[in-house]
């Protein structure tokens, strides 16, 4: 029986120093994947499929396309999550609870668009992965 990945925040009891190096967790991985795409466009420029493959060049093609994708919503994301980090801080100065959670909606907002992300990054990894283990040459 497959588990269903589903987003659940842990947030509101959090200091500002957990919520911030979380933040700085989520900004290193994204820059791995980052280079680990950047990667995967220069293994798709390889010659090392099998010469009679059938829809090899558009098959890459996509591949190639969706690497671009995901690497300009990762930037976007890097982008996001800094200007989140950068204002963590703001939390200390709420002073109802209203602005705390605002605030705390914000930060699970944002970390379940990046958990997302990454479940989008490990299906096209799978799908990637089998596809080359497929067309590679022997």
């Amino acid at each position: 029986m497959d588990v269903e990945n589903i987003y659940k925040s842990f947030n509101e009891n959090k200091s500002i120093e957990e919520l911030k190096y979380n933040m700085l967790q989520y900004k290193t991985r994204l820059k791995e994947e980052i280079i680990e795409y950047k990667f995967y466009k220069n293994l798709l420029e390889a010659s090392i499929f099998k010469v009679n493959t059938r829809n090899l060049f558009e098959n890459l093609e996509m591949f190639k396309k969706d690497i671009t994708s995901t690497e300009n919503e990762a930037l976007a994301l890097l982008k996001e999550i800094e200007i989140h980090s950068n204002s963590i801080t703001n939390k200390l100065e709420c002073e109802d609870l209203f602005c705390d959670n605002f605030f705390i909606k914000t930060h699970d907002d944002l970390e379940k668009k990046t958990y997302q992300f990454f479940i989008q990054c490990t299906n096209f990894k799978i799908k990637i992965f089998e596809y080359l283990e497929s067309t590679l040459k022997q």
